[in-house]
């Protein structure tokens, strides 16, 4: 009887541990496991995602550089859109890339993105 009580003993606490290792992953905070996701595979669905789950995040105005930086190097009318699709309106630097999208790409007046 006590072999078994041992042996579930020991079987709860590796169900622990492997559920501490799974909700720990290398002791990062999980907006920061986002924020390193994003920019791994430098999509702008999951950016979005990120600014939504992740409001207040330190890494919030890093991702949207990084972001930035990924269409300075493409300079493609479609990576601003989707930038301006992706991050927040309410952040400083949306003003500067829908300024930058209305005067290289559109032409007809600044915020002719925002009434779409």
């Amino acid at each position: 009887m006590k072999k078994s009580k041992i042996i579930v003993s020991i079987a709860i606490l590796i169900i622990v541990l492997v559920g501490l290792f799974f909700v720990l992953r290398d002791g990062k905070p999980s907006d920061q496991q986002a924020y390193e996701e994003v920019v791994a595979t430098m999509s702008m669905k999951k950016a979005k995602r990120f600014f939504d789950e992740y409001p207040h995040s330190e890494f919030r105005d890093k991702l949207i550089g990084e972001i930035i930086g990924w269409c300075k190097k493409e300079e493609t009318e479609e990576c601003y859109r989707m930038i301006l699709d992706a991050i927040p309106k309410d952040h400083v630097r949306y003003r500067e890339v829908s300024s930058y999208y209305e005067k290289q790409y559109r032409k007809e007046g600044i915020n002719a993105h925002d009434e779409k």
